[in-house]
C-alpha cells in the first residue's frame, strides 16, 4: 500500500510479529482483511513475516525494541502516520527471561522481563487509546496462564504476566466509556520458537504436558484465532475478559493417565 491509496477499511497493529503468536495474528488479521503494521525486534523476520501475509501490500514493518516505552508511543505513530487510522492493537510480544530462583535474580533481570511484558502493552495501548476510540476498536494482550498459577524460578516473567492481567482490566475500565474494548488471551504451552528455546521437541510432549487434555503444545494459530474473535464484532460484549487457552491444563490438579 502506498501513501496515494485510500485508508484501508481496518487497521491492526501487532506486536511480536517476527514469529510465534504474534505472525500467526498478522497472518489471520491480514486474511480477515486488515492492513497489518507489524512490531518486531528483528528486520529480516519481519521481511520474511509481511512476505508470508495474505495481502502483504496492505502491510508495513516497524522494528522496535518495546522495552522503550518511547519507541513504542512511536511505533503506534508511526503505524497511524502510515495507514491513518488504528482498529486493534495486539500485544503478543513477549520474553521469558531469566529463569532462576529468586534469591539469585538481579533488580535488572526483573526489569528486563517487566520493561518488555508489561510496561511495552502499558505505552503502547496508552498512545493507541486515542485513535482506538475514534473507531471504537481494540486491544487484545497475550499474557500466560502463568498469570494464574505460579511455577519455580519464573517470578519475572510470572509477575509480569501477571501484571498484564491486571493492565488489561484498569484499561477496560479506562477506556471501556470511550467505545475501546480490552480483553486478553491466556495460552498455556504452545510450540513457538521462544518455548523451543526451554524445551526440544521431544520434552514438548513429556512432563510440562501431563496435565494438559489435548496432550500437546498448541500451534499459534489457534492462539491466533481467539485473539481474531476477541479483536472482532463478535466479541462486541466483551470488556476486560480473559480467555484461557491451554488446552484445560489450568483444570487438571494431577498428571492425567495415559489414554488406552
Amino acid at each position: 500500500m502506498t501513501d496515494s491509496d485510500s485508508t484501508p477499511t481496518k487497521v491492526a497493529l501487532v506486536t511480536g510479529a517476527g514469529s510465534g503468536i504474534g505472525l500467526a495474528t498478522a497472518q489471520r488479521l491480514s486474511a480477515d482483511g486488515y492492513a497489518v503494521a507489524a512490531i518486531g525486534r528483528s528486520a529480516a523476520k519481519l521481511d520474511d513475516a509481511l512476505a508470508s501475509l495474505a495481502n502483504s501490500d496492505a502491510a508495513v514493518a516497524i522494528s522496535a525494541d518495546l522495552s522503550d516505552p518511547a519507541r513504542a508511543r512511536s511505533a503506534v505513530t508511526e503505524c497511524v502516520h502510515r495507514f491513518g487510522r488504528l482498529d486493534v492493537l495486539v500485544n503478543a510480544h513477549g520474553i521469558l527471561g531469566t529463569m532462576k530462583p529468586l534469591r539469585e535474580l538481579t533488580d535488572a533481570q526483573v526489569l528486563e522481563a517487566v520493561s518488555t511484558n508489561l510496561l511495552g502493552p502499558v505505552a503502547l495501548t496508552a498512545a493507541a487509546a486515542q485513535y482506538l476510540s475514534s473507531t471504537r476498536g481494540a486491544v487484545v494482550n497475550v499474557v500466560s496462564i502463568n498469570a494464574l498459577q505460579a511455577e519455580p524460578c519464573a517470578v519475572p516473567y510470572g509477575i509480569s504476566k501477571s501484571g498484564l492481567l491486571g493492565f488489561t482490566k484498569y484499561a477496560a475500565v479506562e477506556l471501556g466509556p470511550a467505545g475501546v474494548r480490552v480483553n486478553a488471551v491466556l495460552p498455556g504451552w504452545v510450540a513457538t520458537p521462544m518455548v523451543r528455546e526451554i524445551f526440544e521437541d521431544e520434552d514438548l510432549v513429556g512432563r510440562p504436558l501431563s496435565t494438559n487434555l489435548a496432550q500437546r503444545p498448541a500451534e499459534p494459530h489457534e492462539i491466533a484465532s481467539v485473539i481474531a474473535f476477541l479483536a472482532s464484532e463478535q466479541a462486541s460484549f466483551m470488556n476486560g475478559a480473559f480467555v484461557v487457552a491451554d488446552g484445560g491444563q489450568v483444570i487438571a490438579l494431577a498428571p492425567l493417565a495415559a489414554a488406552d
